[in-house]
């Protein structure tokens, strides 16, 4: 009588984090093509600047809402391996609609829907890198914003090469969402999707949606300034330097590609350049440095000296919001993940107060000045957070 043994459980092709970082890519992608196509948009609409800041109210509206509602319910009761692939094809589909509505009130409502299915997106990626994180002890959050800088640096690329051809944009946004409709099938289908609960149910008060407090409060609101202002490059930048540079459709993401490109690299080797350098020269030191830069660029109106100025800011920046979440998960060990999702949750505030601001700015004033107001509030989040970072010599 032979003895039949029982195979050990297989683990699925791709991993939660391969996962998280794929759908980050692939979306993040579409919006970099985007970011690109913003002047097309504006003007086949006659769409005023400060109108396009309030669309984009909208967008942060959606997000925000979305957060709360996957924070606090569907994570728990899905699990974020499954929200995942659902958000990347709704997503998808979201903003190929969005992009190619036809009339402005289109264009003004379908901006909701955009933001509360990126909603599903972030927390859960969010979640999944912190877990891992503290399973593994190293840092992930660096690699895992640069999933956001790697995809919004590909869009730009391939928008910028597709806007040479003068072919329709519609085509090229038709393509990205078939690649994230296909992509979702794929993530869901090889991975481990399935609804999973959480071990601990969260209490009825865990799960309402509850206003900020402690280090969720602080933490968040520097979060959302920095997100709120930073639009400013990846939003405003490619119509700055078409209609105020002078540079053609197909030349005017070279200020994100630069931004984006440096931004990469810092990410990519976040881990490495924390380590060798410490959290207050990474943080604090480096990101006064790349303002500075910044506003002698902008003072100048010169394209190299832009150029230049992004790919510097990018560099010196590209750190800091991984370096805050990663002070609040030290400071919260044992909610580590909850309070990390819960500020990024509160930095989208920074789309609500920041786009109509930004378009009232640049509409009555100018984008030069969004460019000296970028520099400056980030000089100021950057030494407030310098008492929370630590020097190189308290590095473990």
């Amino acid at each position: 009588m032979t003895m039949r043994t029982e195979k050990p459980p297989t683990s699925p092709p791709l991993s939660p984090i391969i996962v998280a970082r794929s759908t980050i890519i692939i979306c993040i992608q579409t919006v970099g093509c985007w970011f690109v196509f913003i002047p097309w948009k504006l003007d086949m609409l006659d769409l005023a600047k400060k109108d396009f800041g309030y669309v984009l109210l909208a967008f942060g509206i959606g997000s925000i809402l979305s957060m709360q509602i996957t924070n606090k319910v569907l994570i728990p009761r899905i699990g974020p391996q499954c929200l995942l692939p659902i958000g990347m094809i709704a997503f998808s589909i979201a903003l190929y609609s969005w992009v190619t509505s036809p009339g402005i009130m289109m264009f003004a409502i379908l901006a909701f829907p955009v933001g509360f299915t990126f909603g599903l997106i972030n927390p859960s990626a969010t979640v999944i890198t912190v877990a891992a994180e503290r399973e593994t002890g190293r840092r992930l959050l660096p690699l895992h914003h640069a999933c956001f800088s790697v995809g919004s640096l590909m869009g730009i690329i391939v928008s910028s090469l597709y806007a040479a051809t003068e072919l329709p944009p519609e085509w090229l946004f038709f393509t990205l969402m078939l690649v994230g409709i296909l992509g979702g099938a794929v993530c869901y289908l090889l991975s481990d999707a399935r609804i999973v609960r959480t071990v601990k149910a969260p209490s009825e008060a865990a799960q309402q949606l509850r206003l900020p407090s402690g280090d969720t409060l602080v933490f968040g609101s520097i979060a959302a300034v920095s997100m709120g202002t930073v639009g400013i490059i990846l939003d405003w930048s490619a119509l700055w330097l078409t209609r105020d540079i002078g540079l053609v459709l197909a030349l005017g993401g070279i200020g994100i590609f630069a931004f984006n490109g440096t931004e990469v690299l810092a990410r990519l080797f976040g881990e490495r350049i924390i380590t060798r350098f410490g959290e207050r020269v990474v943080g604090t030191w480096a990101m006064l440095v790349g303002c500075l830069i910044m506003i002698a660029a902008t003072y100048s109106r010169e394209l190299i000296p832009i150029v230049i100025a992004f790919g510097a800011f990018g560099l010196c920046s590209a750190n800091f919001l991984p370096l805050l979440m990663g002070v609040a998960a030290r400071r919260n060990p044992d909610n580590a993940a909850g309070v990390v999702s819960d500020i990024t949750t509160v930095s989208f505030v920074g789309f609500l107060i920041g786009p109509p601001i930004v378009g009232l700015i640049a509409e009555y004033v100018s984008i030069s000045a969004c460019m000296y107001l970028l520099a400056g509030i980030w000089m100021v989040t950057s030494l407030f957070m310098r008492q929370y970072f630590r020097p190189l010599t308290k590095m473990p």
